[in-house]
C-alpha cells in the first residue's frame, strides 16, 4: 500500500506556513506514517466500501486510506486544511466536507451511498464522547469504526461493569456494538504532542438494533441512573418515564434484579433487560 505524493509532514507543513497547530480545534497531528498504516489497516477496508475519515488534517491516514476504499468522504472543521487537501486528492474519488462533525448526518451519508459506512479518525480530545453518541444516534448506518481518542477515554468505553470507568457510554456502545482497544500511541508520536497517551480502538456495529427500546429510550435510562451513582436503582428511576417507585420495583422484578443494586453493577445485558421491562410499564407519551 504506497502512500499518495506531496502529502506534508506536520513540522514540513508549519515550517512553510510559519504557523503553528490551532489549540482551538484540539489539532494534534500524527506525525508516524507506520502508525497512521496500521489504523488503516485495523478498519480492513476493500475497494466496496464508503469509508468517512473524521478529522483528516494533513493527511495522515487519508493517504493510506484512498487507495483501499471505494469512496471516501473527509470531514474537516478547518478551512486550511480543506483547501490542502483538496489541491492534493482526486475529485472523482473523495469528498471533503467543511463541518463540524458532531452536525454531520451520517445516516443520510449511508442511504446516499447504500450501504453501512467504516468511519476512521484521531479524533479530537474534546469531541470524543460526543461523537460516540452521534455515531449510535446513526445507528445502523455505520457498520464500523476504527478511531484514536484519549486513553482515559478508551478505558471507558471498554470498561467492564463494577469498575470506576464503566458508565454511560460503555452500556450504549455494549448494547449496539462490540468494542476493542487495539494499541495505545504515545504524545511522541504527535506534532504538536499531547500531554496524555492516546488507545487507538476499532467499534463494530451490530447488524441489528436490539429487540425492544430505541436508542433514545435506552440513552435516557441509562443516563438517569449514573446520573445518580450514589443512588440505587429503585431511587434513581423512580419519576423518570413517569413511573411511581412501585412501578419501578415491578419492573426490576420482571427483569430479575434487585432494586438496590447501584447502576454500576449491571452488566450490559442486565440493563437491556431493564429498559425493555420499564418500557412496557411508561406510560403511553411519556417514553422520553
Amino acid at each position: 500500500m504506497a502512500p499518495l505524493p506531496d502529502f506534508l509532514s506536520p513540522s514540513e507543513y508549519f515550517h512553510e506556513k510559519s504557523s503553528r497547530p490551532r489549540k482551538h480545534f484540539g489539532q494534534h497531528f500524527l506525525a508516524q506514517p507506520a502508525t497512521a498504516l496500521r489504523i488503516v489497516r485495523s478498519a480492513e477496508l476493500n475497494n466496496t466500501d464508503a469509508a468517512v475519515e473524521i478529522g483528516p488534517g494533513l493527511g495522515a491516514l487519508t493517504r493510506f486510506i484512498l487507495p483501499e476504499a471505494g469512496r471516501l468522504h473527509l470531514i474537516e472543521v478547518d478551512a486550511e486544511m480543506v483547501e490542502y487537501l483538496r489541491e492534493r486528492l482526486p475529485a472523482q474519488k473523495a469528498v471533503i466536507y467543511q463541518q463540524d462533525v458532531l452536525s454531520f448526518d451520517f445516516a443520510r451519508l449511508g442511504r446516499s451511498e447504500g450501504k453501512r459506512l467504516t468511519v476512521l479518525g484521531n479524533l479530537p480530545y474534546n469531541i470524543s464522547g460526543p461523537l460516540m453518541f452521534r455515531l449510535l444516534e446513526s445507528f445502523p448506518a455505520v457498520g464500523r469504526a476504527v478511531i484514536m481518542v484519549q486513553k482515559e477515554v478508551g478505558m471507558r468505553l471498554t470498561a467492564s461493569s463494577g469498575t470506576k470507568d464503566y458508565g454511560v457510554l460503555t452500556v450504549l456502545l455494549g448494547i449496539f456494538s462490540k468494542v476493542r482497544a487495539l494499541f495505545n500511541v504515545g504524545p511522541h508520536q504527535f506534532f504538536p504532542p499531547p500531554k496524555v497517551d492516546s488507545m487507538v480502538l476499532r467499534i463494530d456495529f451490530n447488524q441489528e438494533s436490539p429487540e425492544g427500546p430505541d436508542f433514545p429510550f435506552l440513552r435516557k435510562l441509562v443516563s438517569k441512573v449514573f446520573q445518580q451513582r450514589r443512588k440505587t436503582l429503585g431511587n434513581g428511576l423512580s419519576g423518570v418515564f413517569g413511573l411511581d417507585p412501585d412501578s419501578v420495583r415491578a419492573g426490576c422484578a420482571e427483569a430479575a434484579i434487585d432494586p438496590g443494586r447501584r447502576a454500576e453493577t449491571l452488566s450490559i445485558n442486565e440493563f437491556l433487560a431493564l429498559a425493555r421491562s420499564i418500557q412496557r410499564r411508561t406510560p403511553t407519551g411519556k417514553r422520553l
